[in-house]
């Protein structure tokens, strides 16, 4: 039985001045995804979160969170929210318990118990008493996803969420986010520029342009396994006369490039040795999401 959707953002327009930011913009997620939300410049992925979390208003269509839409029970779809939009803010002279006990403050139902929880998920055991101010940037990243975390939100959406990281900051974000998937069933709806991250960290991502959907991409399967984008190059002797064979048409370099499954493979090859037709060798082409991305946006602006 299929799951319903955490997200779904129905025909969503945001108009200003006349010019449509975002265009007719639809998107379904489910629970417990890493999906990632990526385009050039200006493409409109902050303009759509601050939507998505009440920052702004919808011109047109409806963002609707857990069963409940936006613009009509807003406070009933933002309780299932959680929120970093930017860099993560928070009171530096105060120790990291103190920011979190301060933020509990302000939600129903979080438990000195559920700030310990949150405190582990997040690794900062170590350092949740010391004075804010003496943590490293990625450090308060970390907080502040503990912060957005701290009452059980069904989704959490971070914008840019590893601008000022180091490597190992931005490994030790991706390793907590796909543990919160892991374990506490969340769905995390992230922006990023840094699109080899997005491909190990993110199950789908969708890719906008000019404000408009152009496409959704599946990266792994529900094993969490990266699904293959490649493509399998057979080096014949004569290439054209194999993918005439075939009833291809598809010859690069030399090669017979082809679209097929593993077990296609072994077959194909059959078929061109019966043919009479040496082949030389049979290797994988693959195409990384930064390929992907910049062959459908046509743009060398990723941010």
């Amino acid at each position: 039985m299929q799951q319903e959707p955490v997200v779904r953002l129905e025909n969503v327009s945001k108009m200003i001045s006349s010019k449509a930011i975002i265009d007719n913009l639809s998107l379904e997620i489910s629970p417990g995804q890493v999906f990632g939300f990526l385009g050039p410049n200006g493409a409109g992925k902050t303009t759509t979160i601050r939507m998505m979390v009440g920052l702004i208003s919808i011109s047109q269509g409806d963002i609707v969170i857990c069963g409940k839409s936006i613009k009509n029970q807003f406070e009933a779809a933002i309780a299932n929210v959680g929120a970093i939009v930017e860099n993560p803010e928070m009171y530096k002279y105060l120790t990291g318990y103190q920011n979190l006990q301060h933020f509990a403050r302000m939600m129903p139902g979080v438990t000195k118990q559920r700030i310990q929880e949150v405190i582990a998920l997040v690794g900062l055991d170590n350092r949740i008493h010391d004075k804010v101010k003496t943590y490293s940037l990625g450090m308060r990243q970390r907080l502040g996803v503990a912060q957005a975390i701290l009452h059980n939100p069904k989704l959490l959406i971070l914008d840019e969420p590893t601008n000022g990281l180091d490597p190992q900051g931005i490994r030790e974000l991706r390793d907590y986010l796909r543990h919160l998937c892991r374990v506490e069933g969340t769905t995390v709806f992230v922006s990023s520029h840094l699109l080899s991250e997005m491909e190990l960290m993110c199950d789908r991502v969708a890719i906008i342009q000019n404000g408009r959907l152009i496409d959704v991409r599946q990266l792994k399967n529900e094993d969490g396994v990266a699904v293959s984008a490649a493509e399998i190059a057979f080096d014949v002797d004569h290439p054209q006369q194999a993918a005439d064979i075939l009833g291809v048409d598809r010859v690069e370099n030399n090669l017979l490039i082809m679209k097929v499954s593993r077990e296609e493979v072994a077959d194909i090859n059959a078929r061109l040795v019966q043919a009479g037709l040496k082949v030389y060798g049979i290797r994988e082409i693959t195409r990384s999401l930064e390929d992907q991305f910049l062959e459908m946006t046509g743009s060398e602006q990723i941010v």
